[in-house]
């Protein structure tokens, strides 16, 4: 039976209705999760951050640095998403559920990292006189599984703005500075552990399982 204007408009007004409820609700709930995960960071920092020497390589020990291209990515890919240069050909609501599952994922990963160093994590990247190898859990297949589920939660932000601009702004800066970070960080694992952390690194992948 066909819609009279009138039932088509009545209709429309519905859906549109339910359409802007569901993007509400979704935006409400991006906001509650990435509120959480900036307060659980900055109780990480505040708790783990440890005294560091300016003058030596040291832009990548201290956690200022990744933070402010954190900052500096999600505002340019926050600008792709306006401009719709490169959108992604997925639906919004089918977009929306596969971004807020891998988020949920990669922060997962990377508190479970954090509380499988226990007192031996620091947001400095530095070792600690009485410090122990940790090589289970997460770290039982990868050396940087923190690093691992921030890049998985930016790359799911990515994909909920829609676009793959969006996606490479986010992943492309915060990957590069994360590798020099892991550079630096190896490097005085090796200078404190020696043979014992180079074996480790021979039978790990640095931040996928099996691959890389």
């Amino acid at each position: 039976m066909a819609l009279s204007k009138k039932d088509g408009r009545f209709y429309h007004a519905l859906i549109l209705k339910a359409d802007h409820t569901g993007m509400t609700s979704i935006q409400h709930l991006w906001l509650l999760l990435g509120s959480s995960w900036a307060m659980l960071e900055m109780a990480i920092v505040y708790k783990t951050r440890l005294p560091c020497n300016r003058s030596d390589e040291q832009k990548y020990r201290s956690e200022q640095l990744i933070w402010g291209v954190v900052v500096a990515s999600l505002s340019v890919a926050l600008g792709f998403k306006q401009l719709h240069l490169a959108v992604l050909p997925l639906a919004y609501f089918q977009r929306q559920g596969i971004a807020l599952i891998l988020f949920t994922i990669g922060l997962a990963l990377r508190f479970y990292a954090v509380l499988s160093l226990g007192r031996f994590f620091s947001t400095t990247a530095m070792t600690q006189s009485q410090h122990v190898l940790i090589d289970h859990g997460p770290y039982h297949f990868i050396r940087h599984p923190a690093y691992t589920g921030l890049l998985i939660s930016f790359f799911a932000a990515g994909l909920a703005m829609g676009d793959l601009l969006a996606i490479l702004s986010l992943l492309c800066p915060v990957t590069y500075v994360l590798n020099q970070r892991i550079r630096v960080e190896e490097q005085g694992l090796i200078d404190h552990f020696g043979q014992v952390y180079c074996d480790y690194c021979e039978r790990t992948r640095k931040l996928i399982p099996w691959l890389y």
